[in-house]
């Protein structure tokens, strides 16, 4: 993978689309150490592993436990030695096999570059999304023009909850890096939202829901 971006610190490397569910793999690089981290195990795993040539895998991160997320766990545990960290409230997951339970609120230490760890259930009970400054890395909490999938109104009011409550309070300029599809930033997912908060909406909402109407 080449850099997808970069920053005086860090260097974000983004590969997809990737097997069946077109997901995008991403490495983080703290370019000081060259001490890395990768996010999900994603399917056609190998093109991820490559671009940790040359780094130390310091964390194997989670985003969420969707089959498309941990399409390649057996793969990548086999490879990498580094702890596989996941929220303990994803359900399908065998947590007999997470070396560390994140609850939100941890930050790690990849090198000089702090990831700051972010509980945002909805999609499911347990999706995290990591901070490392200029970006978030959001799996499926958040993408341009709307909300992850959810299964009932419930759930998509929590997962609301979680935009504008936790990624909604980083700054502005803040690269959202989703599991799927392309980037896209705060200041966009807010004024997309603004659109939908100002409209009445069925009470049974849910699914794949878009901010904006065509």
């Amino acid at each position: 993978m080449d850099a997808h971006l970069e920053s005086d610190t860090l260097r974000v490397l983004k590969k997809g689309p990737l097997g069946p569910y077109a997901n995008n793999g991403i490495v983080l690089v703290d370019k000081a150490t060259n001490q890395s981290a990768i996010i999900d195990a994603v399917a056609e795993i190998e093109q991820v592993i490559e671009a940790t040539a040359g780094t130390e895998v310091r964390f194997v991160l989670f985003t969420h436990a969707h089959v498309d997320h941990v399409w390649s766990f057996d793969a990548l545990k086999e490879t990498v030695a580094a702890p596989f960290c996941m929220h303990p409230a994803e359900p399908n997951a065998d947590h007999d096999r997470i070396d560390v339970h994140l609850q939100g609120g941890e930050t790690l230490t990849l090198g000089s570059t702090e990831v700051r760890v972010i509980h945002t259930p909805g999609h499911t009970p347990g999706s995290l999304c990591y901070h490392a400054p200029p970006i978030c890395v959001v799996g499926d909490t958040l993408f341009p023009g709307g909300p992850g999938r959810s299964g009932s109104a419930a759930a998509l009011r929590t997962t609301i909850r979680s935009i504008t409550a936790e990624l909604f309070t980083l700054p502005d300029e803040t690269v959202l890096l989703p599991g799927h599809g392309a980037d896209g930033t705060i200041a966009e997912s807010k004024a997309e939202y603004a659109d939908f908060a100002k409209r009445d909406h069925d009470p049974d909402l849910h699914g794949d829901v878009l901010w904006r109407r065509d």
